[in-house]
């Protein structure tokens, strides 16, 4: 009895393999671009099986959005009192700091939280942050006090402390 051979059909096409292998290793959005060019031309002669572009579509989507990311820096290292501020969208990370501060809406005083118990002129203590009030990120928070702060206040804080400030791109 002799041995047969059984092929069974191809379940992607060369050129989707070929380009999904090619999107995953483009470090660079201008040769991802070139790549959804490719597929522009492939498309347009008919050499796709059905859903195998709209696959590469978003395997485009997705590799442009990471391409995009930022590179992390590490965090600042505070080494004396002062305001130390940091942009997440740029890849900084936050520094730990002994007072997290953020600007009041109207911009008249802030709102910080700490570890640490405050007293003085315009500093009003507002509550002690308790779990249900904590996203699950900012847990490590708990336990800490909320304090309004006059911006003289603030200003004489940053003298005795190390404050981190989160600033976010508009």
């Amino acid at each position: 009895m002799a041995a047969t051979i059984i092929q069974f059909p191809q379940t992607h096409s060369n050129i989707f393999s070929n380009l999904t292998q090619l999107i995953t290793l483009a470090s660079d959005n201008q040769v991802v671009e070139e790549y959804a060019e490719i597929m522009a031309v492939c498309h347009e002669k008919g050499e796709f099986r059905p859903g195998e572009v709209e696959t590469l579509q978003e395997q485009i989507r997705a590799r442009r959005l990471e391409n995009a990311r930022p590179e992390e820096k590490p965090a600042v290292i505070p080494e004396k009192p002062g305001l130390y501020c940091y942009t997440p969208e740029m890849g900084e990370q936050k520094p730990k700091c002994q007072i997290e501060a953020e600007r009041s809406y109207y911009g008249r005083h802030y709102h910080i939280n700490t570890p640490l118990q405050l007293k003085g002129r315009g500093i009003t203590f507002d509550r002690v942050l308790e779990s249900k009030n904590l996203s699950k990120s900012a847990q490590y928070r708990l336990g800490w006090r909320e304090y309004t702060v006059t911006e003289r206040a603030f200003e004489k804080l940053q003298e005795q402390y190390t404050i981190s400030q989160e600033l976010l791109l508009d």
